[in-house]
């Protein structure tokens, strides 16, 4: 786990019951201790990120590059995964793949005067302190059935043919089982980092597109060692996987090889050494031992794209990122987690639980589970369209990437509140609600501020006995039997608490009265008239007039700007931290 993230986890930690050094090329391998990876995912297929409009022209590409590196470089990136190989087709000059219709708008078809569009957004990120990481997908020849009817001349399905199998999806791949179809991957790859100044090789999750791929025959030529279609599968992704690995490491050992799988390798119930899942499985679907990968160390980072929120019933998210980070432990590999930001971008309808402000909070949930992780280095998002999509996921992303995300999501609505509830949380006096929010307008119930006044005090102190409506095996019992133990709540007639009915302003400042006198703390003008200040001390009980004066007075706790105390009001969870932190500071 980076240092970075580290001094984030102590910031803000986990909730429940909660100038970075790139990776330039030439640096080798990340060094954990040293490095945080803030990545961003630049998708081209279908012109998704860039160019948003093809043009074969250099002005409107550069321009285009321009205002996309600059958002990227505004929000805090510091890695950007860039795909220039989207489909069997290709960002820069290639002497195997054709230039992408996705740039230029006709496949086939170079930019004007020469221009080389990946050169130009390596160099410019390199200037603006980004490390670029060429993104290509391997198998994939078209992204859509129609794509197929419209290949330039140049492409692979038509210059090596032999090599391509349609799918039932109507999309076309190069077949994984031919070797030679790996050799072009290979050699694709070879030319981009011999030519160009990249800082990793990274490839996404696109392997054998499902199980009902059509390669039976490939499978009778090259199956012989193999007695099931799907080991014969896994071994020839893993041996492209070696090949790339081989190659990079014996000429280019200094770029940085990663890969994005689906975010689960295999659930438990299909797989001994799975995680407690039950989605979408790289090693059966796909054919991606991606475990394998790890354990053998052929890949520099490890990306898995857990693109669920934290509780989900198929796939958890913390379930996952801990399942990887226990994969990775012990591994020259680093965690680098891929978060599914798009999901709060209201661009699926299968994501409706991210959307708007709870997708605001279960990410930053999401980004301080990922800071207690002990190998992850960092997060990459997908994609910066989503990140510039909403102005609330903006500023979660510079937030993220500049290390200030609020502590909890609702703190910004409440910067009086703020100050309190940070140190409140950093003495392990208050949670948060489980949801990224501290709760700030929700009303604090009698078991609750007592359990809080308690673990201010710190006093350890034997538990004899409890009120009535308070049980053992309650989260609250052993903090209200200490407030009885000590005297500072008798409840109702020393039997009856009521835990969990909601607290009232002046049975705070009761509570808290009885702490401070057994405590020897109190220093207030007796003479303080109550009447003087609130023009509603009628409404205060006979036993909390003391109390509240003496809160008052030792400016402890304030009314309203309406000129009310509101003795009978309930207080807020905001509230109830700036009154409790106040008196943890006297005591």
């Amino acid at each position: 786990m980076t240092k970075t993230l580290k001094c984030i986890c102590v910031l803000v930690g986990l909730f429940c019951t909660m100038n970075s050094l790139l990776p330039q090329k030439g640096a080798g391998h990340v060094n954990a201790e040293s490095e945080e990876i803030r990545g961003i995912w630049v998708a081209t297929v279908f012109s998704l990120d860039y160019p948003t409009t093809p043009s074969p022209s250099p002005d409107t590409l550069k321009a285009q590059a321009d205002n996309l590196l600059n958002n990227v470089q505004s929000l805090g990136y510091n890695t950007l995964f860039f795909q220039v190989r989207p489909s069997g087709d290709a960002f820069y000059p290639s002497s195997i793949f054709p230039w992408s219709k996705y740039l230029t708008g006709n496949g086939g078809q170079s930019p004007l005067n020469g221009f080389d569009p990946l050169d130009y957004l390596i160099n410019e990120s390199h200037k603006r302190g980004i490390a670029f990481h060429a993104w290509i997908n391997p198998y994939r020849i078209t992204a859509s059935a129609e794509d197929s009817q419209t290949l330039p001349e140049s492409s692979i399905a038509k210059t090596h043919p032999h090599l391509i199998i349609k799918h039932t999806d109507g999309k076309l791949y190069l077949n994984p089982g031919e070797p030679e179809a790996a050799k072009l991957v290979v050699d694709g790859i070879g030319e981009i980092v011999k030519d160009y100044n990249v800082d990793g090789i990274h490839i996404d999750d696109y392997f054998y597109p499902d199980s009902s791929f059509p390669d039976s025959e490939t499978f009778t030529k090259y199956g012989g060692d193999f007695s099931d279609i799907g080991d014969w599968r896994r071994n020839n992704i893993t041996n492209l996987i070696k090949s790339i690995s081989s190659m990079l490491k014996s000429a280019h050992p200094k770029v940085i090889f990663s890969v994005s799988p689906c975010g689960i390798w295999a659930n438990k119930e299909s797989h001994p050494d799975g995680s407690e899942t039950k989605g979408v499985q790289a090693y059966f679907d796909y054919y991606a031992d991606t475990r394998l990968w790890v354990k053998d160390e052929l890949i520099d980072w490890i990306m898995p794209q857990i693109y669920w929120n934290i509780g989900n019933s198929a796939a958890d998210f913390e379930t996952v990122a801990k399942w990887w980070d226990s994969v990775v432990s012990g591994t020259k590999v680093s965690l680098c987690i891929g978060q599914g930001i798009y999901k709060a971008a209201d661009e699926t309808s299968s994501a409706s639980v991210w959307y708007g402000e709870n997708g605001i909070a279960e990410l930053n949930q999401q980004f301080r589970l990922m800071s207690s992780l002990e190998n992850c280095i960092g997060y990459s998002h997908y994609r910066l369209g989503s990140v510039l999509k909403s102005q609330a996921l903006t500023d979660f992303a510079k937030a993220a990437n500049t290390n200030e995300l609020p502590l909890f999501s609702d703190l910004p609505s409440y910067p009086w509140a703020t100050d309190s509830i940070t140190a409140l949380y950093q003495n392990g006096v208050v949670n948060g609600l489980g949801d990224g929010t501290f709760g700030c307008a929700r009303q604090v119930s009698r078991a609750d501020f007592t359990l809080m006044l308690v673990r201010i005090i710190g006093k350890p102190t034997e538990v004899k006995d409890n009120f009535e409506d308070v049980s053992p095996g309650q989260y609250f019992y052993k903090e209200i039997g200490i407030a009885k133990a000590l005297g500072i709540t008798n409840g109702r007639d020393g039997k009856i608490f009521d835990p969990t009915g909601n607290i009232t302003r002046q049975d705070m400042a009761t509570l808290v009265y009885r702490l401070l006198e057994k405590e020897h703390k109190l220093n207030f003008d007796e003479k303080f008239k109550l009447s003087d200040k609130f023009f509603d001390t009628s409404a205060i009980s006979e036993y909390a007039l003391t109390p509240i004066k003496a809160m008052v007075d030792m400016g402890l706790l304030n009314g309203y700007e309406t000129g009310e105390f509101k003795p009978q009001g309930l207080a807020t969870r905001a509230e109830t931290a700036v009154f409790l932190n106040k008196v943890s500071e006297l005591l």
